[in-house]
């Protein structure tokens, strides 16, 4: 091999790519110990060429690492792209997974304390997660892919309620998983329920006119304010009695209409 070196005839050849499996793995061996003949073949890789291949070398290093979120969603057979706009939510991301579990950790096991107060704190809560999920889940302040967004080839309003129903559907197993295992068959378990799902449909509903973070925030307070006075008044669990669980249902219905019948003022909003 030390006898024997790569012609400029050969070299071309090889940069090009024209020669048999077995001479260009001979080359490539000799290639590995000889600086001359790598020298040779390098200045015969035509310029285009190179370029093309340290960029596709350039685009498979910078390429993000899904994250166990995203690889969740290709495995339930969602595509590519759409998991990718998925996962880019920072609340579908496992810091703030984790900080939901700790929360509702915290919360559920203040709700076995043997006092109304503990399952006011957890009743309280609950909502409360999928609603800031929610609102940090899409927005220009709030979606580090939020330019990225905008270029794909879906309209705001689908990216905005696929991300909505990730992100609720995470939070409310989360809440589910928590509250089943400590409190068991309890109705506290899914008296929370409607309530988030109101609250979280009408901070979409806000976020046709405002920024979805602040939207959420403010619904997030008049929500605790509300059930505070309750607490007040001596009637701590009378926002998740019938009234309020019917209240909520038709929250959840009015806002789901005038979401349809606003949606293309999100794609208007979102392209601003």
């Amino acid at each position: 091999m030390t006898d024997w070196h790569v012609d400029d005839e050969l070299a071309t050849r090889y940069s090009g790519g024209a020669l048999g499996g077995t001479a260009a793995a001979s080359v490539e061996a000799h290639l590995l110990a000889c600086e001359r003949c790598r020298g040779s073949v390098a200045t015969a890789v035509p310029e285009e060429r190179l370029r093309r291949m340290w960029g596709e070398i350039a685009e498979a290093v910078d390429a993000p690492v899904p994250g166990p979120f995203e690889r969740l969603l290709r495995l339930v057979g969602i595509n590519e792209p759409t998991a990718r706009l998925l996962g880019a939510a920072y609340s579908l991301r496992l810091p703030w997974l984790a900080a939901n579990g700790v929360a509702l950790l915290f919360a559920v096991l203040a709700a076995g304390i043997d006092d109304r107060w503990g399952l006011l704190w957890f009743l309280a809560v609950a909502p409360v997660l999928p609603v800031a999920g929610v609102a940090l889940a899409f927005g220009r302040g709030a979606d580090p892919a939020y330019e990225i967004g905008l270029a794909a080839p879906y309209s705001a309003f689908r990216l905005m309620l696929a991300r909505a129903a990730a992100v609720l559907v995470t939070s409310a197993g989360l809440a589910f998983a928590a509250g089943f295992a400590l409190l068991g068959r309890d109705w506290a378990v899914v008296a929370w329920l409607l309530p988030a799902l109101a609250l979280t449909a009408l901070t979409l509903v806000l976020s046709s006119r405002f920024e979805p973070a602040p939207s959420g925030a403010a619904l997030s307070l008049l929500w605790l304010a509300g059930v505070s006075a309750f607490a007040i008044r001596d009637e701590p669990l009378a926002m998740f009695g019938t009234a309020g669980q019917v209240t909520a249902l038709a929250v959840v219905l009015v806002s789901a209409a005038l979401l349809f019948l606003r949606r293309d003022r999100y794609q208007s909003e979102g392209s601003r």
